[in-house]
């Protein structure tokens, strides 16, 4: 019989139990931040038809880099790529229910078929949080804090990751009034400078000339991919008309900014004319936030306001703004700085009880105190090697254990036990009905 490889799929991960410990540990801190919030888990289907995805993102993120799955000829599903599609589906189907503005988050899994590489993998967990039934820049001005706050949980600084923003109304207004571009050509624009960060000078340089061939187009890109505050954006273009000043894109850019520095968080965050996300359903403030340092070149995760989230489903209008965080991504970013601790990753066994035995006739016996035990909510361990009572201690003790049950036959035939307290080495025999008792005791004595 052939032997299979022992590695996943490529671009799949195993998580053995100290590894889940740490990813579970990053979702739950951020689940503590999110509910903080008032944001409630809701969860969708890993499949979903493939025309609700092609609809509203990207050829290339449906087409080239998804999973699709044909199991009945003609009826073509996709293995989510990302959640917003599911998220407007399951909003446009009780929408009327909906107390307004919807604050949720989701931890889904997603798949991508892409090259795995550093931070990158083909199956991944996402953590999704969205406010969805609020137009105001106030619901982004949320957002921005509930990064800000997830970061500062972890104890990373200013100095080690910025949220760079801008403003897809803004840039549209940059290219319509100061560049005079034909809106049909706005998505290419997005396309080339999302692309902008990830090519170097000269790839860039004639994938942009390759697209656009008008020199005013030209040199104004070449002006957004580089341009890192406002002021300095619009000081390089001679002659701004006052309608661009009036646009809508403009004065939401310009108080967002305000209001970043009237909530003390302006630290965390710089403007960038070349932040514009891939997707083609972002309308309004767009981000990504990036690691400072030169480890994690990549966008750390990126996110946005959009305003036609049901359309594919309703005629209703509703607006939202969030983020997808891809927690592969952030754990690197966490283990560059030194923000786990060691004991995230190992198993706390401080109030698990060691049944120790000392011999296997009392085997059952041990069975029946395990019981008693887990029906009170009480995790416990028994010893299967029934013997050795020194190596069964020893045992215990490397794994922490705070209590340790010795029984034997002289125990079970008076239905009691021995109950040793594994720190003081003090050990007494009880009445099976006291258990519970002087468990909790010997467990708040060593808290205190």
């Amino acid at each position: 019989m052939p032997k299979f490889s022992k590695e996943p799929l490529r671009g799949m991960e195993d998580f053995y139990p100290d590894d889940l410990r740490q990813l579970n540990w990053i979702i739950d801190t951020i689940r503590d931040v999110a509910e903080r919030y008032g944001y409630e888990e809701y969860e969708t289907p890993r499949l979903e038809p493939i025309e609700i995805f092609a609809a509203k993102s990207s050829d290339e993120l449906v087409y080239e880099q998804s999973f699709i799955v044909e199991k009945k000829k003609g009826e073509k599903l996709i293995l989510i790529p990302e959640l917003t599609p599911s998220l407007a589906r399951i909003v446009a189907k009780k929408s009327q229910e909906l107390k307004k503005p919807i604050r949720w988050y989701s931890v889904p899994i997603c798949y991508r078929y892409e090259r795995p590489q550093r931070g990158r993998r083909r199956e991944f967990k996402q953590i999704n949080i969205d406010i969805l039934g609020d137009n105001s820049l106030y619901a982004d001005l949320e957002i921005f804090n509930i990064i800000v706050d997830i970061f500062k949980e972890f104890g990373a600084t200013p100095t080690q990751f910025q949220i760079f923003y801008n403003n897809r109304r803004f840039i549209d207004s940059v290219c319509s009034i100061i560049l005079k571009m034909d809106n049909k050509n706005l998505p290419i624009l997005y396309k080339v400078l999302d692309k902008s960060d990830k090519m170097d000078e000269d790839d860039f340089e004639k994938y942009v000339t390759d697209t656009f061939q008008n020199e005013t187009i030209l040199q104004g890109i070449f002006i957004l991919k580089d341009s890192n505050s406002v002021s300095d954006l619009l000081e390089k273009f001679d002659n701004i008309p006052e309608e661009f000043y009036k646009s809508d894109g403009y004065k939401e850019l310009i108080m967002f900014e305000q209001y970043l520095k009237e909530i003390g968080i302006s630290d965390y965050c710089n403007f960038s004319s070349s932040v514009v996300r891939g997707l083609d359903y972002y309308t309004g403030i767009v981000y990504e936030v990036f690691d400072t340092g030169k480890e994690n070149i990549r966008s750390i995760f990126g996110g946005g306001r959009y305003d036609d989230l049901l359309s594919l489903f309703s005629d209703e209008k509703i607006s939202g703004t969030g983020f997808g965080m891809g927690v592969l991504m952030l754990n690197l970013f966490l283990e560059t700085y030194d923000l786990i601790p060691q004991e995230v990753r190992e198993k706390d066994y401080t109030d698990t009880v060691y049944i120790a035995s000392i011999d296997e006739t009392v085997s059952l016996y041990a069975f029946k105190i395990g019981q008693i035990l887990r029906n009170e909510e009480i995790p416990c361990l028994i010893d299967f090697k029934f013997k050795n009572l020194k190596n069964q201690l020893s045992k215990a003790n490397e794994l922490g254990v705070l209590i340790t049950l010795i029984v034997g036959a002289k125990e079970m035939n008076k239905n009691e036990v021995t109950i040793r307290n594994m720190k003081t080495e003090e050990q007494k025999t009880i009445k099976i009905d006291k258990l519970i008792e002087e468990f909790y005791y010997i467990l708040d004595e060593y808290a205190e």
